[in-house]
């Protein structure tokens, strides 16, 4: 293992012993099949992480031509029902948007109509949505990722809620997938690992680099991050690709936090802290690159 990637490594390993919260996370160079992480296979809600493997499944589609960009699919009042996520809930039933249109609104503001709409057009070409999305994901290699449900009504659990019911994923498989898009958009025969070509990996990467709400690249000025976040009751995750000044994709990283207090002794909100640390390890990561 290179030097630097060492030292990034320890850094992280560093960021992690000082919370108060477990975290698992796994950081992957493009392209040259190194790894390294703590607690990586640990399994964790995916809440709205999980839109990443939502948005390559739907593309995938797009990819044989059975799905269009350009298709047309109609917001409906039951779709707002329990909904917390987006901007889509404020807007009158009857607009129709774009694939598109969902699946960047999907990714940037989160918006949980448009994933439905998502599963809606998935599901107008295949005959069980949820299953083409697991299939997906293993045909990926995402064995320790299980998608359970369209839309979670994360509006009604409990902190101390199962996983029983909720889709739940792993930092590796999470970084697993994000490195095999990194490597999808420098070119198609890596792309097709991911049953996609080039310019829909490039999408893909567009769509997350349009986050509304960032974490790892918050504090960056060397790299971006092309990333989505997950937001549950007692969790926090990003997931993102780091790309240099460029576009170059430089390196995928998965970061879970779980168990979060509400409050550090200190008083800081546990998860402010937790946003510091998503910045931090940003940070190291862009170091990290400046010596690549």
């Amino acid at each position: 293992m290179e030097a630097q990637l060492q030292q990034l490594e320890t850094a992280v390993t560093r960021l992690a012993a000082d919370q108060p919260f477990v975290l698992s996370w796994e950081i992957r160079p493009i392209g040259t099949g190194e790894v390294i992480g703590g607690g990586p296979t640990r399994a964790v809600a995916s809440f709205s992480t999980r839109k990443v493997s939502v948005l390559l499944a739907c593309l995938a589609l797009v990819q044989t031509g059975e799905l269009s960009l350009e298709g047309r699919w109609v917001i409906t009042e039951e779709m707002k029902d329990g909904v917390q996520a987006g901007i889509m809930r404020n807007l009158s039933v009857g607009i129709s948007l774009s694939l598109r249109d969902c699946l960047l609104q999907m990714m940037s503001t989160s918006d949980n109509i448009c994933t439905q709409l998502v599963f809606h057009a998935i599901g107008s070409v295949r005959p069980d949505s949820l299953q083409w999305v697991n299939d997906y994901c293993a045909w990926t290699g995402l064995h320790a990722t299980v998608h359970r449900e369209i839309f979670p009504r994360t509006g009604d659990l409990t902190w101390g809620h199962s996983l029983d019911t909720l889709t739940t994923t792993t930092a590796q498989d999470q970084s697993r997938l994000l490195e095999k898009l990194g490597r999808g958009c420098q070119g198609d025969a890596a792309a097709a690992e991911l049953l996609l070509s080039q310019e829909l990996c490039a999408f893909a990467r567009e769509a997350m680099l349009g986050i509304f709400t960032p974490a790892l690249g918050v504090a960056c000025t060397g790299v971006r991050f092309a990333e989505k976040n997950g937001r549950g009751l007692r969790s926090l995750s990003q997931v993102g690709l780091a790309l240099s000044g460029d576009g170059v994709p430089l390196a995928a990283v998965a970061a879970y936090a779980e168990n979060i207090p509400t409050q550090l002794p200190s008083g800081v909100p546990g998860r402010v802290a937790v946003f510091d640390l998503f910045a931090a390890l940003g940070l190291a990561v862009e170091e990290w690159s400046h010596g690549r």
